[in-house]
């Protein structure tokens, strides 16, 4: 990634609060009344979205479309929808009222995005979620219940300082130990990335 990306990235970071989230203490089951009951929008269509409470796996990818970060990870999102899209739903969550859907759909057809991206303008799926950061991701297995929160994986160990590659694969062992129902070897890490706005 290019210099001048990572100067966007603190620049956003600085502007929008903490860059890091620490791991907090709630792994509870989130009641799946209340998460359908969460109205979003679809930036494709406009149309509102409620979250469907089939009993199913879900995985919410907190996204921001200005974020070197967020577009870094898109490709291996990606490839993450393309390996497990047909047994996991991939759900893209734009937090706020920051970005306009027209901003939200340029954003999608650079990156080829492949699943949908729903505006969570009142912020609050991001807050019974206890969402913090672009990019986080947050799996929930089919009772609703916490299975990982925190970064995709460890290839950034801090602001502008990164490995050649990744190590560790958080969310896709996270992924795969799910649907083999099983608990993952890591069930929180701290997202590193620019802070959620609160409007």
């Amino acid at each position: 990634m290019i210099r001048y990306s990572w100067v966007l990235m603190v620049l956003c970071c600085h502007l929008s609060g903490p860059c890091c989230a620490q791991p907090n203490g709630n792994d509870s089951l989130f009641q799946s009344s209340a998460l359908s009951a969460v109205r979003l929008s679809d930036a494709g269509t406009s149309r509102p979205v409620f979250l469907s409470s089939a009993p199913v796996i879900r995985l919410f990818i907190f996204l921001s479309p200005e974020c070197p970060l967020c577009q870094n990870y898109t490709r291996p999102l990606n490839m993450l929808k393309q390996q497990y899209g047909e047994k996991i739903q991939f759900w893209g969550i734009i937090p706020g009222k920051t970005y306009t859907r027209e901003a939200i759909l340029a954003f999608a057809e650079k990156y080829k995005i492949s699943y949908p991206l729903l505006i969570d303008s009142s912020l609050r799926l991001s807050r019974s979620l206890h969402a913090a950061v672009t990019p986080e991701v947050i799996l929930l297995n089919a009772r609703n219940e916490l299975v990982y929160k925190g970064a995709i994986d460890n290839w950034l160990k801090e602001l502008g300082k990164q490995r050649t590659k990744a190590t560790e694969n958080y969310l896709q062992d996270a992924i795969v130990m799910t649907l083999q129902r099983k608990s993952p070897p890591v069930k929180r890490t701290r997202a590193v990335g620019c802070g959620i706005n609160d409007f």
